[in-house]
C-alpha cells in the first residue's frame, strides 16, 4: 500500500509509532550513558549500611554528605583542582598553538618528504607511550635543552641539568613542540580544517603584503575557531583524566585528580579511623563520592561549552 492511499488517521498513527520508537531508542541510549553518573550520585549520598539494603535501589532512605566531607579532605580537592586545571588548561593552549602551526605547514606548503613526515605524525597515535617512557622520563629528569646546561656548567660551574619531574613543564614542553598527549590527532584535525579553507584568503593576504607567518596568525588562525575549540576541549579532558604520565611526572609532589582518586583508598586512613576504614562499604561510598567530585568540573565544562563543541565537531568533520 502506498502512502498516498493511507487515511489521515493511519498516517497519524504511523507518525506516532515512529516518534515513540525514536524516543524509546534515545531513552535507552541516554540511560546507558547516564547510568554510571546516577549510580555514583546515589552511592555517594547514602550511608554505607544502605549499600547492602535491597530496598534501597536509587534513592537513599537517609541522605548524608559525610562521604563528600571525608573525600574532600583526603583528596585535597582544591589542590588537586588547581593542579588539574593548570595541567589541562596550559597544555590545551599550547597544543592549540603548536599543532595549528604544524598543521598549517602540512596543509598549505609543499616540501620534501611532507607526506612521509605527516604519516610519521599519524604514527604517533598508535605508538603506546609505555614504549618510549624510559627516554621520556630521562629527558624530564635530566633536562638539558640542546646541551646548553652543560655549556653553562663548563663556563660558570653551575648544574649540568635540571629536573622537570614534579613540574608542570613536564607536560608543557611536549605540548609546546607538538609532541604532547595525542598531539598527532590535533595536527590531523587542524590540517583537515586548513585544507578545507579557501586559498583565496591567503592570496588576498599576500597581495596586502602579508608573509606566511603573519597570514597564519592574522588570517588563518582566527578563522579556525571551530577547530580550536575542538582541540582545546579534547586536550583539556585527556590531560584531566591522564593517570599514567601524571603519576610518572608528578607522583605525590603535585597531585591532580587522577592521582588523588587512585590513592583515595589508602589515603582515607588519615581521615577515618582504622576500625571503620576496614569496612568495604565505607570505602565504596567514599570512592564513589571521589569519582563524582573528579568528573564534576568536566560536567560543568560540558554544560557550558556543549553548543560550541557540537558545532565545532560538525564543522571540523570528525567521525
Amino acid at each position: 500500500m502506498s502512502l498516498r492511499n493511507l487515511t489521515p488517521r493511519t498516517k497519524q498513527l504511523r507518525k506516532l509509532t515512529v516518534s515513540f520508537l525514536r524516543f524509546a531508542v534515545l531513552a535507552l541510549l541516554a540511560y546507558q550513558l547516564l547510568y554510571p553518573l546516577l549510580y555514583m550520585l546515589s552511592m555517594s549520598l547514602r550511608v554505607p549500611v544502605e549499600s547492602m539494603d535491597p530496598s534501597v535501589i536509587w534513592i537513599p532512605k537517609t541522605l548524608t554528605l559525610s562521604n563528600f566531607k571525608d573525600t574532600l579532605r583526603v583528596m585535597d580537592f582544591w589542590g588537586a583542582f588547581k593542579n588539574s586545571l593548570f595541567i589541562g588548561g596550559g597544555s590545551g593552549l599550547l597544543d592549540v598553538l603548536a599543532c595549528a602551526f604544524v598543521a598549517y605547514g602540512f596543509a598549505r606548503f609543499q616540501f620534501p618528504f611532507s607526506n612521509f613526515l605527516f604519516s610519521l605524525v599519524l604514527l604517533t597515535l598508535i605508538v603506546p607511550v609505555q614504549t618510549i617512557i624510559l627516554p621520556l622520563y630521562a629527558d624530564m629528569k635530566y633536562f638539558d635543552a640542546f646541551g646548553i646546561m652543560k655549556l653553562l656548567h663548563a663556563v660558570t660551574g653551575g648544574p649540568e641539568h635540571i629536573s622537570l619531574v614534579g613540574n608542570y613543564f613536564a607536560f608543557y614542553l611536549p605540548s609546546m613542540f607538538g609532541m604532547g598527549l595525542r598531539s598527532g590527532l590535533y595536527i590531523f584535525i587542524f590540517r583537515q580544517f586548513f585544507k578545507g579553507m579557501p586559498v583565496e584568503l591567503e592570496d588576498a593576504a599576500y597581495v596586502d603584503g602579508y608573509g606566511p607567518f603573519k597570514t597564519f596568525f592574522r588570517i588563518m588562525l582566527p578563522n579556525a575557531k571551530n577547530a580550536i575549540i575542538t582541540v582545546f576541549l579534547f586536550s583539556f579532558v585527556w590531560h584531566w583524566n591522564e593517570f599514567y604520565l601524571s603519576n610518572l611526572f608528578l607522583g605525590n609532589l603535585k597531585k591532580n585528580f587522577a592521582i588523588a582518586l587512585s590513592s583515595l583508598r589508602v589515603d582515607l586512613q588519615s581521615v577515618v579511623n582504622v576500625q571503620t576504614i576496614s569496612d568495604p562499604l565505607v570505602i565504596m561510598t567514599r570512592i564513589q563520592a571521589g569519582a563524582l567530585l573528579t568528573i564534576l568540573p568536566l560536567i560543568v565544562l560540558f554544560l557550558i561549552t556543549q553548543k560550541y563543541f557540537t558545532d565545532s565537531i560538525e564543522h571540523v568533520g570528525i567521525k
